[in-house]
């Protein structure tokens, strides 16, 4: 999972968000690709390491509270997919 499966999994349902993505090298899990998420009040992070660590985090603008930060360590992946599938719910319910 990585940058490149977002863009052809999750980004086509992110309609309305702005998208701005970096890239980092030599972090704690490996090198990081970090796409970072605006849109309809809420501000948000999805992270791909290159050892196999997902982050994904969300802040609600309009409540002013963190709604979902989650870490996936490379054994958690079969719980990824059910992450993106909330991440895009919480991105477009105000839509």
């Amino acid at each position: 999972m990585n940058s490149s499966w977002f863009n052809e999994s999750i980004k086509p349902f992110l309609e309305g968000c702005s998208l701005e993505y970096s890239s980092f090298s030599n972090g704690d899990f490996g090198d990081l690709d970090r796409i970072e998420l605006e849109g309809f009040g809420k501000l948000g992070t999805v992270e791909f390491w290159s050892k196999g660590w997902v982050g994904i985090d969300v802040y609600d603008c309009v409540l002013e509270e963190q709604i979902m930060n989650i870490l996936f360590s490379p054994e958690d992946q079969g719980s990824v997919h059910q992450a993106f599938e909330r991440l895009i719910e919480i991105f477009t319910q105000d839509a």
